[in-house]
């Protein structure tokens, strides 16, 4: 009797770690997942602003703010015959942004002896000479300019020479300019091109001590235009001067820039 309890003792108590064990496997079981994971991290970096400076003759120094156009005449007072030395240029910013450039180089004429007509005379003669230049830009093919003049504006357009429409000015494409490197663009360079304006040989005595100002002034964008604000496509313009001299006139409302 009694080594029958003794069994039952023991029964009872394999019984119970049997249990036991199997709540065990199945709480293991719960938790054996084949599980993984991985986490992947995806960064925007913004383009960088575009930037552009007028520069210091061939150097490329970037001059201050509200420095005059430099020009080199080889004496006290400009003579007539004389060669102004006009050196307009721009220094891009190094940037990762293509840019589109536009310039406007004017001239203006002050005398106090001179008829109205004559000051007048003597400022467009000025002026043609500044388109003369500009359309000249390769000593050896004049027929490619760098520039393209829309009349309308008097805005100067640079194209590197690529995509001139004879028929329509403002259907010419816009070059986007590579900023990566920081590069300098000429407009009128008499260093090497030998776009020097001329003071006429007619102007006399009346235009003794009158006064001969070139303003020059440069406007920079971005390349890549979205063709609507609404766009979800990417899309974006072709740039020819068409498009984009609202984006310009838009960019730069109310700007010093706008002689």
């Amino acid at each position: 009797m009694k080594f029958s309890k003794e069994i039952n003792k023991y029964t009872s108590l394999i019984i119970v770690l049997s249990v036991l064990l199997a709540i065990s496997l199945i709480a293991g079981a719960t938790f054996a997942w084949f599980a993984s994971t991985d986490r992947e991290n995806t960064t925007i970096t913004l383009g960088d602003p575009v930037v552009v400076n007028i520069v210091e003759q061939t150097d490329g120094t970037i001059l201050p703010d509200g420095a005059e156009l430099p020009f080199v005449i080889n004496n006290a007072k400009l003579l007539p015959g004389m060669q102004i030395k006009t050196y307009a240029s721009v220094r891009f910013q190094e940037s990762r942004t293509p840019a589109l450039l536009r310039v406007k180089l004017n001239v203006s004429v002050e005398s106090s002896g001179a008829s109205s007509s004559e000051v007048a005379e003597l400022t467009e003669n000025l002026r043609n000479q500044i388109i003369d230049k500009a359309l000249k830009f390769d000593p050896e093919d004049y027929s490619l300019p760098l520039w393209v003049l829309d009349s309308t504006t008097g805005w100067w357009y640079y194209t590197a020479g690529e995509s001139l429409d004879n028929n329509d000015t403002k259907n010419t494409l816009v070059k986007a300019i590579d900023c990566s490197t920081g590069p300098v663009i000429d407009f009128l360079n008499p260093y090497t091109r030998g776009q020097n304006i001329i003071f006429p040989t007619t102007v006399d005595n009346k235009f003794a001590d009158s006064k001969v100002t070139f303003w020059f002034s440069v406007q920079a964008i971005q390349a890549k235009i979205p063709v609507s604000e609404d766009d979800t496509t990417g899309a974006f313009v072709t740039t020819t001067i068409r498009n984009v001299e609202h984006v310009f006139t838009e960019a730069f409302a109310g700007s010093d820039s706008n002689i």
